[in-house]
């Protein structure tokens, strides 16, 4: 995910996986948090190979306790509500340290036309680049969004001048995906997103992990485009 002119900290608060119509509710009480930018270990050390099988087969279960470690290093509420419905990907690249995310929907209204999420990142995790079209046959814009970091720090990219040096150091398996290099970086309270519908975007967390609250118009996953082919979502 991307972005460019940052909004700052304000009350104003898929979206690369949603639940088309359905509703969830956050539970759980606030707990103490560390303080921004303060990096804290998220649980035991993983290679790549943990979080696959002997058939190379992705296990989304390794992978969602990972995300649960990475909560409890936040001080983050692991509700039932977030327990039974965090969701896992590796995008089908088989590289989960390197390409992946953790996602809980809050809501996704196609009626209301909005939609919020959890988005949970390890460190220097990458959201692949892609973008969102519209679906006029099925009455879908093409999704406006933005994020607001909840812990942690993440970087953004998207279109615009190139940043001549970047704040992350890109896997070489990803570089020729990534085309877009505009950066915002986001720390603890900090929002941006992107800046018109289509804009190419993606993002990568820095060396703590991050936790991202999206906002955006209502999106289903049909809807998605990933700048590489061998994404599978």
């Amino acid at each position: 995910m991307n972005g460019n002119a940052r909004i700052g900290r304000r009350a104003a608060c898929a979206g690369m996986i949603a639940a088309g119509g359905s509703v969830f509710l956050v539970g759980g009480a606030a707990a103490a948090r560390p303080r921004p930018g303060k990096i804290v270990a998220a649980g035991p050390a993983r290679k790549t190979a943990d979080f696959y099988d002997a058939a190379g087969k992705f296990q989304e279960q390794a992978a969602k306790e990972a995300y649960f470690d990475l909560m409890r290093a936040a001080g983050y509420p692991i509700s039932e509500n977030v327990r039974k419905n965090l969701a896992a990907t590796d995008f089908a690249l088989g590289r989960f340290t390197e390409v992946g995310l953790g996602c809980v929907v809050w809501v996704s209204d196609p009626k209301g036309n909005y939609a919020s999420l959890e988005v949970f990142l390890l460190p220097n995790q990458i959201i692949p680049e892609h973008w969102h079209v519209a679906l006029p046959e099925e009455g879908v814009t093409a999704k406006m969004e933005s994020w607001i970091v909840r812990w942690g720090s993440t970087f953004t990219y998207g279109e615009g001048e190139p940043t001549a040096k970047l704040g992350v150091t890109i896997p070489e398996s990803e570089a020729k995906y990534l085309t877009v290099k505009h950066e915002t970086p986001l720390r603890l309270g900090e929002v941006t997103g992107i800046k018109k519908p289509g804009e190419k975007h993606w993002q990568q967390a820095g060396p703590e992990g991050a936790i991202i609250t999206e906002v955006s118009t209502f999106h289903t996953g049909k809807a998605v485009r990933f700048t590489n082919p061998n994404v599978k979502f």
